[in-house]
């Protein structure tokens, strides 16, 4: 019944493209290589160790590839149309890289006509070194941008510090009071969903704007099906308005589990999360928003992968999942410590699961220790996969609750991009 609650609504992630064999000096080849792995820290520490021995274009090239990870989403901006507008000689698969990010750059900062332009411009333009999959993938970004292009941007005004208890619910999962249209209901908090969500039915009583549109989506255990967007014009967290908020406004019957009589309303996704800019979520049950942000002298130890938060620790990057009860690690995991493992563990099926059901997969039931803020956390008893969860596979797990809940708090500043547990 708990596993119920790792919601994962999501869009195709798009397969890196194998860049590697166009890269210019060996140097931009090595930081090609471990951002092709989504490992934007340690991208970050070869690329400050070599920039000079990299060209002035290899430089705004992992430049703009790293400030979108780290949301330096202007100074990525003016990189890319450096380099894109000045017709500079780069390999026709680090131009498609380029305009993935311009499209993703645009999407963070509510620019939904821009962001349409370029993914129209990479099925256009690029569409030979695109996979069927990756061709479906933008076609849906792209019906998902026009129908958004007459859409204000979202906005978000935090009148004064806000605390909001934290509600539990039938599942188990951490849900948070919101109020539109005089109505107030509980949706998730997680930070693993990368657009908020909304069924039909609540999104048809906060009176939200429908958009027509048909967008594919795929669960948690890669069922897909369709949905519609809906835009709620606004939204009331505590102190906190948000204006004209996108929502995939997701058929009743996909967010309702008859067996257990469970049914999820909404979820508040990165979107929203993300223009909180800083939140901090207590073991007493509190979400926490500040007016002002905190200070922070620390080293960056969040990035994004698209819309999707990864956080770094002992040198390895891991998915960070506040929907996802327990920790899931993958098959980057097992393959570095392969002998040990199959030594102390038998092989066995492990379940995986989300919206849709479950499915099961070879894997091993494990304990763990993490170094994480000075302080050693035991997991105990949780899943590691052997063989790749999915194509695009390339961290070692998703980090969940039962590592967070072993903190009395948590700070997560999307904005600056760090992390602090204590």
């Amino acid at each position: 019944m708990k596993r119920r609650k790792e919601l994962i609504v999501m869009f195709g992630m798009v397969t890196a493209l194998n860049i590697f064999a166009q890269c210019m000096t060996p140097e931009f080849k090595q930081i090609c290589e471990i951002i092709g792995q989504d490992n934007f820290f340690k991208a970050e520490e070869v690329y400050s160790s070599n920039k000079n021995d990299l060209s002035e274009i290899e430089q705004n090239y992992t430049e703009a590839i790293l400030d979108n990870a780290f949301n330096r989403i202007e100074e990525s901006e003016r990189k890319i149309d450096w380099i894109l507008n000045g017709k500079k000689d780069l390999p026709d698969s680090l131009e498609l890289q380029l305009n993935i990010v311009k499209g993703d750059n645009a999407l963070k900062s509510y620019q939904y006509a821009k962001a349409g332009n370029a993914y129209s411009t990479i099925l256009e333009d690029y569409k030979e070194l695109l996979s069927e999959t990756e061709t479906d993938d933008f076609n849906n970004l792209k019906t998902l941008c026009s129908a958004l292009e007459n859409i204000p941007p979202q906005t978000v005004n935090i009148r004064a510090d806000t605390t909001i208890r934290i509600q539990k619910d039938m599942g188990g999962a951490d849900t948070l009071q919101v109020v539109a249209n005089n109505i107030s209901e509980n949706f998730l908090f997680d930070t693993g969903a990368n657009f908020s969500v909304v069924s039909k039915s609540v999104a048809k009583r906060f009176n939200m704007d429908m958009i027509s549109v048909n967008i594919d989506v795929v669960g948690g255990v890669n069922m897909e099906f369709q949905t519609q967007m809906a835009v709620c014009k606004k939204l009331t967290l505590g102190n906190i308005d948000v204006c004209n908020a996108v929502f995939l406004a997701v058929p009743d019957e996909h967010l309702f589990f008859p067996e257990d009589n469970y049914r999820i309303y909404g979820v508040i996704g990165y979107p929203i999360i993300q223009a909180l800019k800083e939140i901090r979520l207590t073991k007493n049950g509190e979400f926490i928003v500040p007016k002002q942000e905190s200070s922070f002298n620390g080293v960056v130890n969040l990035a994004m992968d698209g819309l999707l938060p990864l956080i770094y620790i002992n040198g390895k990057h891991f998915y960070l999942d506040t929907g996802a009860e327990i920790t899931t690690l993958y098959h980057k995991y097992y393959i570095e410590n392969q002998e040990e493992i199959e030594k102390k563990h038998q092989l066995q099926k492990v379940v995986i699961g989300g919206v849709g059901g479950f499915l099961e997969y070879d894997g091993f039931i494990i304990d763990a220790v993490f170094s994480i803020f000075g302080r050693d956390v035991e997991l105990k008893g949780i899943n590691l996969l052997r063989n790749t969860y999915n194509a695009d596979d390339t961290t070692y797990g998703n980090i969940g609750q039962d590592v967070i809940s072993q903190f009395d708090a948590m700070t997560l500043n999307l904005d600056r991009m760090f992390i602090i547990l204590e």
